[in-house]
């Protein structure tokens, strides 16, 4: 799967998120609620909803696994909400601290947007990779929370129905923006990516961050249904000289990067643009300066 088809589903996964977002905290009275409980409470429930569909992509669409879809989805569901409700919470001190106004909701979004993307490092531990997401979270906030807001503004006047379904559409444009943006910062940012060139995986592009798990693992970041490869067959690993291939011990046969034979239990530099056999999957892969 190409790199904008994995933005492109994150995004409509975010948009579901979004949406049932909308469903669940519209069901709520949360405006007759005092705003210090209200706030955090939506926040929760936006987190929750956009984060979990948003970790799901992965699972459901690119490794076709509805348990690990299950697995990503509740484990991205419950550092998002937690993340929404310290977003939005921090939002509301924002807000009146600089006096509200759109800029002051907007950047409640922002807030919000960024938790999500930062939340990741409770889940992979990756550093740099909940620094791209918070940094795409952090746009997609700005993006999605400033087309909600405007059109929220410019409903106003309209009936409370009117204003309520225009509130679900802005939420699904927001989760969309959310959705799309986080992956799209790791993959501008990342310093190196490894693309499927044969197998069952062919076509298949992931970034790698700090590290990048390769085998027939479906909890691998590089899932490759190939039945010579061990669980957990490889690593590659960003390092202060570069990046370096690392075989697992347990994997049977090693590794081949261009002719050279990684042997298990040993790992070797990447430089870039080297073509790696793992069983009997090719991959290449692509370091940027």
């Amino acid at each position: 799967m190409s790199k904008t088809l994995q933005v492109y589903y994150t995004a409509v996964l975010g948009a579901l998120g979004g949406l049932l977002g909308w469903w669940i905290m519209g069901s709520l009275p949360t405006g007759a609620w005092n705003v210090w409980l209200a706030y955090p409470l939506v926040g929760l429930g936006l987190g929750l909803c956009i984060g979990g569909c948003v970790a799901a992509t992965d699972g459901a669409l690119i490794k076709r696994s509805p348990a690990r879809a299950l697995r990503d989805g509740l484990a991205g569901g419950l550092v998002g909400g937690l993340a929404g409700l310290a977003g939005l919470l921090l939002a509301e001190l924002g807000f009146l601290a600089i006096g509200g106004g759109l800029l002051g909701r907007t950047l409640g979004w922002m807030a919000l947007g960024s938790l999500i993307g930062a939340s990741d490092l409770l889940v992979r531990r990756q550093l740099n990779r909940a620094l791209y997401g918070a940094l795409g979270g952090l746009a997609g906030g700005l993006l999605g929370g400033a087309l909600y807001e405007l059109l929220t503004q410019a409903f106003l006047a309209r009936s409370d129905r009117a204003q309520i379904i225009v509130g679900g559409v802005g939420l699904v444009v927001l989760g969309a923006c959310i959705g799309a943006l986080i992956p799209l910062a790791r993959q501008v940012l990342a310093r190196g990516e490894l693309r499927v060139l044969s197998g069952a995986q062919a076509g298949l592009v992931r970034e790698v961050t700090d590290t990048a798990t390769i085998g027939r693992d479906d909890g691998c970041d590089l899932y490759l249904p190939d039945g010579s490869l061990a669980w957990h067959h490889a690593l590659v690993r960003r390092t202060a000289q570069g990046f370096a291939l690392e075989v697992a011990p347990e994997a049977p046969h090693g590794a081949l990067i261009g002719e050279q034979l990684v042997p298990p239990g040993s790992g070797l530099p990447l430089r870039g643009g080297e073509q790696i056999r793992l069983g009997e999957t090719a991959l290449e892969f692509i370091g940027r300066a």
